[in-house]
């Protein structure tokens, strides 16, 4: 894939800071399949803070297909919406503000 070409490139510009709970990480092994589960915190360039089991955000799943010691797959599962700007459509995440 041509990263210029890449419309999801962006969400970076979104972020000022990020940062990983590496301790916490949560690794799960089958076949050819690593699941890791993760938290993260930081604040969008807009200034808003965020992390994980404070706020919705901040939590997310990455997902590796792994043939003969390289990356065949990745599949990264996360919510971008990192300062809760869209939570109207979710009553739930509405209820705990």
């Amino acid at each position: 894939m041509n990263p210029k070409r890449c419309k999801h490139r962006e969400i970076g510009t979104t972020l000022a800071s990020i940062k990983h709970d590496y301790a916490y990480f949560n690794y799960v092994f089958g076949g050819d399949t690593v699941m890791v589960e993760g938290t993260s915190s930081g604040r969008t360039s807009d200034g808003v803070e965020w992390r994980a089991e404070l706020t919705h955000a901040g939590r997310w799943c990455d997902v590796f297909e792994v043939r003969d010691n390289k990356i065949q797959r990745l599949f990264i599962y996360l919510d971008p919406d990192y300062a809760g700007a869209d939570t109207d459509r979710y009553p739930w995440l509405a209820r705990r503000s």
